[in-house]
């Protein structure tokens, strides 16, 4: 439905393991595995810092994750927020015709008008892009995963999220740009044409349509000027891509029929388009990511309301204090952590000091700023120390003293000692 742009990769064989049992442990956990139809994986990760079972995630070798864990870091994402070109199509302001104003309550599309953010955060984007993975269409956070729903979307943007999937006609190419613009739009052949030439393939400029909008608009050639309006909305929001100034002509025959187009499921497009782009994301070549950014933020403002005052790693090794996420079988789906962590790389980094409060020193003690009262602060410390301990051992999942430190860390960050 919608092309996104990513490499193909090879897939290698995965070398096959043998495990002998140590103790009554390893023969418990063989019979869960048994029980749930897994097999028992090494004691050491095939990449360092990365999952022990790549059953699940299958191009982990080809995942950002590694770069970063091996200290490649790769500069962030490009990211571009068309909020306010939005806002210079058209005051919001402004009142429409009334045809043209039926036609966009018709469209489930009205909300996108207030929805875009003006700025964009690239490292936040970026921290967050090279935790996705396409294999499970979420985001593997040190606390297990999370991701962008239709009910997000429904929430966020307020669009339809049920009705019919779009299919565009085969081969899109110019020829057929030119006719799409000539029938739906009302522009002249000429116009069509340089139009298409100037882009170099079958899309149409945010400017172009901006014109094309005020043209027929003066000409009350109202349909047309709504499908330049919508086409414009979507190239924007829902449906942008990575050039940020360009939309596809195929998005066009969304609004072939005016009085039908709210039949199309906006929601799950939005999904699909920026799943596919977050999926691109992950490459260690890519440079720039498409879809709806907007979304993305303001989703990760939903979620971490407070991380834009820290540091996003730091952040990340605080969230037991702010989202009280499951961190122990009891508190989850039976075995889901201790799957969790065998097929997924919990950390991006080898080493993230956890947050440990104003002018700290752990041997020395809290500097005179920080007054009588240092509780607080020496449990922070405390369980920096204890994450240090954790991000040096190397254990799997199921290692003894793994869990150990996991349990005296969650202790420390305000959890119940059970």
């Amino acid at each position: 439905m919608f092309d996104a742009e990513h490499d193909e990769q090879p897939h290698d064989e995965q070398p096959q393991h043998n495990h002998v049992f140590y103790d009554e442990y390893d023969q418990q956990q063989q019979h869960f595995d048994d029980e749930h139809g897994q097999q028992h994986q090494p004691d050491e990760p095939m990449f360092p810092g990365g999952p022990y079972d790549l059953s699940v995630l299958t191009d982990y070798e080809h995942h950002i994750a590694i770069n970063v864990w091996n200290g490649q870091e790769r500069r962030a994402l490009k990211v571009v927020s068309n909020g306010k070109k939005q806002d210079k199509f058209i005051d919001i302001r402004y009142h429409l015709p009334a045809q043209i104003d039926h036609w966009i309550n018709i469209s489930g599309l009205r909300p996108l008008r207030r929805c875009s953010l003006h700025m964009i955060d690239g490292n936040m984007i970026s921290a967050f892009a090279e935790r996705w993975h396409a294999e499970t269409s979420s985001f593997h956070q040190p606390f297990g995963e999370m991701t962008i729903t239709l009910d997000d979307v429904r929430g966020l943007l307020s669009i339809p999220c049920t009705g019919e999937f779009f299919t565009p006609p085969a081969n899109v190419n110019e020829d057929l740009a030119i006719a799409a613009a000539v029938e739906l739009l009302g522009v002249t052949y000429d116009e069509a044409v340089t139009e298409t030439r100037t882009n170099r393939g079958a899309s149409y400029s945010f400017e172009w349509l901006k014109e094309v909008f005020y043209k027929k608009l003066h000409e009350r050639r109202y349909d047309c000027a709504a499908r330049a309006y919508l086409l414009h909305l979507v190239g924007c929001t829902i449906l942008a891509d990575k050039s940020f100034t360009l939309v596809s002509a195929k998005y066009l025959f969304l609004f072939q029929d005016l009085d039908s187009c709210g039949k199309w499921a906006w929601g799950p497009a939005a999904l699909v388009v920026l799943y596919d782009y977050l999926r691109d994301s992950t490459l260690p070549a890519t440079k720039q990511i498409g879809g709806y950014l907007s979304l993305f933020q303001t989703w990760i403002y939903e979620h971490f309301p407070d991380i834009c005052k820290r540091d996003m790693d730091e952040h990340i090794s605080s969230m037991p204090q702010i989202l009280h996420p499951t961190a122990y079988p009891h508190e989850c789906v039976e075995g889901y952590i201790q799957w969790y962590y065998r097929i997924s790389h919990p950390r991006m980094i080898p080493y993230v000091a956890a947050y440990a409060g104003p002018s700290y020193d752990v041997d020395a003690g809290p500097s005179h700023d920080a007054g009588p009262d240092t509780s607080c602060t020496r449990c922070h410390a405390v369980g920096g120390l204890i994450q240090q301990s954790l991000d040096l051992h190397m254990g799997g999942p199921e290692d003894e003293m793994r869990v150990l430190l996991e349990r005296a860390l969650y202790i420390s960050r305000g959890g119940d000692y059970q």
